[in-house]
């Protein structure tokens, strides 16, 4: 603690004699002192040591009931100015700082205690301040009617001691103090500043004060069993006050909450937290139930530690997107590079490959720089900027996906607007509204970027949301769009059916539908999904679709996509005439068959109704699929 002389912080009339002593109530001058003005700006160090130096001072003398209520209330106060001077707030010194100032207020309570002076037992005083409930107590055990005593009497946060701890017939002192906010002070503290063994095994993990701080003393001791599992022992219930961050931590599934009940030890002088003779018996989220051999100060110690998996997982799914992401950042180059020479062709000079391309792009960047952030450290400038050009390229493909589904709806259910208003409308979804959710998100919390472990958005304040809920929007979204452009397609395969009795009308629906799946973003549902070590074959799910998106992208919509086929056949036969100089050979142009199951250039055949009809009910073109 600091340490301050008392001549500097008490009046002179505390520290020295004089011949003839006019003050006849020796505790009048202490309770002056407490209660005088401290000035606007007080600095810590001499309130706290004025607060020390009580205990110290306090003399040894009968203290009447009323004198003993005034004392306890003007040290109390003393004690909630000092919690509301911010300079310890945060700072490397606080925590010894407030775990000596709960061990001076123990020290004076108990001090008032045993020296309430009345003339029968028991005697009682209790009272309430912003500080604590307190209770000062002296009686005969055998005089306790109830199989347990309990502090504070009421409430949800007590501790009980059974009758049977209490022997012999001399008189005891109870004290208790049930503090209000103390435990703000005790955040953010090193497992290894503990002597919580299991707290200290996950090094890097901070502990919190997730209750109130409760406190009980009695003299002389009770006897209690030594043994957890014997009798008697004290019971602490508390009721954890977790703060918004903490609650979120606790119910985030990929966390593992760890709940102690610990105390005080002063053993060696200064206060530090353990878990020695006590046992969480039980409890949930919002109280613990506690077990220890011994009294003094209890609070419930929180610690959140990330569940992880097991080297072997951790090594497959990384390998797994490692190679996924390669392959993807591959067969998208192939994608680009094969819609840009096929450009000119006008069958693939239209919208739909336009979103393509740009969803493509949109995936191939994120991808790419996904495997790059995997070589930076956290923490660092350049991945802070990688993390925010993750978060915009990520937004950005899922933004393209929604485009991807109106597009669809538009063609395939309700037309609405002309190509070119739609063009624009498509081209501000897809890259204007995720750099306008990148720019608030790192304007206002710049450091959730990059910082927590890795090259992305921190977990912990929130930050996330700017990515997961746009991205939870387009899912469901596109889940309705699927939904209904798959109901569409069912009915005109029955249709076909009906007519025609073709059987591979249905199979049709099916390979829309997969057809669709990798541009919808669907293969995220399992993201959701894998949110803990518990659904780890969801995991694996996700790694595999999600990595490979690219692929898909590139297997149904350029190398089995009819069109581009057809678009590459014709027009490698214009570069082979171009280069033979062949003049008189005109080349027919060639029609566009997805999932007709028409040769070019045969008619129509039974699935007539995939095409473009004059008929507006039919007007179902499933190359936009």
């Amino acid at each position: 603690g600091v340490q301050v002389l008392l001549s500097s912080t008490l009046p002179w009339s505390l520290v020295t004699t004089t011949a003839k002593p006019v003050v006849t109530d020796p505790y009048q001058p202490i309770i002056s002192a407490l209660s005088q003005d401290r000035g606007s700006s007080p600095s810590p160090s001499s309130v706290l040591g004025q607060l020390q130096n009580v205990s110290s001072s306090l003399p040894m003398e009968p203290l009447p009931e009323p004198t003993a209520l005034s004392l306890a209330q003007a040290f109390l106060k003393a004690i909630e100015d000092f919690m509301l001077l911010s300079n310890w707030i945060d700072t490397p010194e606080s925590l010894s700082v407030f775990s000596s100032l709960v061990h001076t207020i123990d020290t004076v309570m108990a001090h008032l205690a045993l020296n309430l002076d009345g003339n029968s037992l028991p005697l009682t005083l209790e009272g309430s301040s912003a500080v604590a409930d307190y209770a000062m107590l002296r009686m005969y055990p055998q005089t306790l009617n109830v199989s347990h005593y309990r502090f504070p009497s009421q409430g949800h946060s007590y501790i009980s001691i059974p009758s049977e701890a209490f022997h012999g017939r001399a008189s005891i002192t109870i004290v208790g103090l049930l503090y209000h906010n103390m435990h703000y002070f005790f955040q953010n503290i090193n497992p290894t500043d503990t002597k919580i063994a299991e707290a200290a095994a996950y090094k890097g993990y901070m502990v919190s004060a997730s209750s109130y701080l409760i406190s009980l003393k009695v003299e002389p001791r009770p006897q209690l069993s030594y043994n957890l599992s014997g009798s008697p022992l004290i019971t602490i219930q508390l009721t954890h006050t977790l703060t918004p961050r903490q609650y979120s931590q606790a119910l985030n599934k990929s966390n593992r909450v760890q709940l102690y009940c610990a105390f005080l030890d002063y053993s060696n002088g200064s206060g530090v937290w353990s878990d020695e003779g006590c046992v969480r018996e039980g409890g949930d989220l919002n109280y613990s139930v506690c077990l220890c051999n011994h009294l003094t100060n209890f609070a419930i110690l929180m610690q959140v530690v990330p569940l992880k998996l097991t080297r072997e997982h951790q090594v497959a799914l990384s390998s797994i997107t490692y190679i996924g992401c390669a392959l993807s950042i591959l067969c998208l180059t192939i994608t680009l590079v094969t819609f840009a020479v096929l450009s000119s062709v006008s069958t693939i000079r239209n919208q739909r490959y336009h979103i393509h391309a740009n969803l493509s792009c949109a995936v191939l960047l994120a991808q790419a720089l996904l495997l790059t952030s995997f070589q930076l450290s956290p923490a660092t400038l350049p991945c802070k900027i990688l993390a925010i050009l993750l978060h915009f390229f990520f937004l950005s493909a899922f933004a393209w996906m929604l485009v991807e589904g109106f597009h669809l709806y538009s063609m395939v259910i309700k037309v609405f607007g002309s190509e070119e208003s739609k063009h624009l409308y498509y081209y501000g979804i897809g890259w204007g509204c995720p750099l306008v959710i990148c720019v608030i998100s790192a304007t206002s919390s710049l450091d959730s970027y990059g910082e927590s472990g890795n090259c992305w958005l921190s977990l912990e304040d929130g930050a996330i949301w700017a990515f997961v809920a746009p991205a939870m929007f387009v899912i469901l979204v596109n889940i309705g769009i699927l939904i209904a452009v798959t109901r569409v397609i069912s009915r005109i395969s029955a249709d076909n059916y009906k007519v025609h009795g073709d059987t591979n009308a249905f199979k049709l629906t099916a390979k829309a539908v997969a057809v669709l799946l990798p541009i919808l973003g669907s293969s995220w549902i399992f993201g959701i999904l894998a949110v803990n070590a518990h659904a780890l074959v969801f995991q694996y799910i996700f790694a595999v679709f999600n990595s490979l998106q690219g692929f898909f992208m590139f297997l149904f919509h350029c190398l089995l996509n009819s069109e581009v086929r057809a678009a590459f056949k014709h027009k490698t036969k214009v570069w082979s005439l171009t280069s033979s100089s062949t003049r008189n050979i005109n080349v027919k142009p060639f029609n566009s068959d997805i999932m007709t199951g028409n040769r070019p250039g045969t008619a129509p055949t039974k699935l007539h109704t995939w095409d473009k009809s004059t008929n507006s009910g039919n007007r179902i073109d499933l190359s936009a699929v």
